[in-house]
């Protein structure tokens, strides 16, 4: 879709009712986005003018909904991190919200690839707004605070994982037994015995934006408590991110370990919730691409594998869970997705 984009009534009539006039001859409307889940995004810019939004269009019964829209209004004047909501409609799926721009961490990544230390850089700024989120006080979001990653949480992940991605995309199903079962239940346990303060739970480098000098964050309604390496190892093996290399990863740790948090991880702890969030990436690539029909998915699949095999090196006591991966990786390594 381009700027020729047409609105419905309900949704020309959701805007006209804001902005108080409303009409495709002075507003041009373009696809801004879409989301692995079913929202799609669209840029309201005036033709002549400043003015810009971002209209989301999505089901409005959908259990996250709600979330959306309280998360900004419990934390807006505490952080300065999340968008303004400036009006929503359950019924008609629509929400109207500030316009962030198009600079994704992912895209200012791509565009400085040959400038390492810019890159680094803003990485950094990234960990710290990070550390900020993950310093809030648990009763200044009662909707982030009902939920929390738990044993089942973790269990569903690792299910996720062995269903979308070893059966359903790598063919690898026979290596599932036992001592999978055995050692995902053990791997969840740990990961649900950490400390928690909030966190993202999708915290990577499409979710975060760069406006001016300042870092945005996007895609929050999954938002809960949750140990916080969780978030750091979404963002440090992000297989969106080709820069992300083990070096790097090590060291941005390292720059993260030495904020004032309020809960300090261990680098176990960090390779423990990164086996988790990458298990859980390897499921939604599987999932999205084979099922969804989001076959742009399927390409990112062989670095999410890659990493989370070296993750699983670190860990030394999962073995099963290790061996899985390793011949998830063998069966596609050769292959090409794009």
């Amino acid at each position: 879709m381009g700027s020729d984009t047409v609105l419905t009534p309900a949704q020309h009539a959701f805007l006209a009712e804001y902005l108080g006039f409303f009409s495709e001859e002075h507003w041009e409307v373009t696809l801004a986005g879409q989301a692995g889940s079913q929202r799609n995004f669209f840029r309201i810019r005036e033709r002549h003018g400043a003015r810009s939004f971002v209209l989301v269009v999505w089901d409005g019964s959908d259990e996250d909904w709600p979330r959306f829209c309280a998360i900004p209004a419990e934390l807006g004047a505490r952080v300065p991190f999340l968008p303004d909501i400036y009006k929503s409609d359950s019924r008609h799926g629509l929400i109207l919200e500030e316009d962030l721009g198009r600079k994704t961490l992912h895209r200012y990544v791509n565009e400085h690839t040959r400038d390492p230390g810019a890159v680094e850089a803003v990485y950094r700024r990234v960990l710290e707004a990070l550390c900020a989120w993950q310093s809030l006080a648990m009763e200044t979001s009662p909707t982030i605070a009902s939920r929390s990653m738990d044993t089942d949480t973790f269990m569903w992940e690792t299910g996720y994982f062995a269903r979308h991605c070893a059966a359903g995309f790598c063919g690898c199903e026979r290596v599932l037994g036992g001592a999978w079962e055995k050692e995902r239940l053990i791997l969840a346990r740990a990961a649900a015995s950490l400390s928690t303060t909030f966190i993202h739970r999708d915290f990577q480098s499409e979710n975060i934006m760069l406006v001016n000098d300042g870092v945005r964050f996007v895609d929050f309604q999954g938002a809960r408590l949750g140990p916080p390496a969780y978030d750091a190892a979404s963002l440090l093996f992000d297989p969106y991110v080709a820069l992300l290399d083990e070096n790097n990863s090590s060291r941005l740790f390292g720059y993260y370990s030495s904020l004032p948090l309020r809960v300090k991880s261990s680098l176990k702890d960090f390779y423990l919730c990164a086996a988790q969030r990458l298990m859980q990436a390897c499921g939604a690539y599987g999932n999205l691409s084979i099922h969804k029909g989001k076959s742009q998915y399927r390409k990112f699949m062989p670095a999410a594998l890659e990493r989370l095999c070296f993750v699983m090196r670190q860990l030394p006591d999962f073995t099963a869970i290790a061996g899985i991966v390793e011949h998830c990786f063998a069966a596609i390594k050769n292959q090409q997705y794009g």
